[in-house]
């Protein structure tokens, strides 16, 4: 099974109230990712766990992939 992911220290804007910030920190639960989104609010460094359809990434980067293509692996090694 390959996830695609975005990377830790991308740049992103929440879609509601356009607060910019950073990926912090990726949890993985099953074939779900969440996103800990860190951000300063009135000089306070905050973090909060969100989803992908809440944010839209700003500096464009590509998203990376974890695990294996096992369909690759067994058409060359199996």
């Amino acid at each position: 099974m390959e996830i695609k992911m975005i990377k830790c220290g991308t740049h992103v804007e929440t879609i509601l109230g356009e607060i910019k910030g950073i990926i912090t920190a990726i949890s993985i639960r099953f074939n779900r990712i969440s996103y800990e989104f860190s951000y300063f609010n009135n000089n306070a460094y905050t973090s909060i766990w969100i989803d992908e359809s809440e944010f839209k990434v700003v500096n464009k980067k590509a998203k990376n992939s974890i695990g294996y293509d096992f369909e690759k692996i067994c058409t060359t090694a199996c």
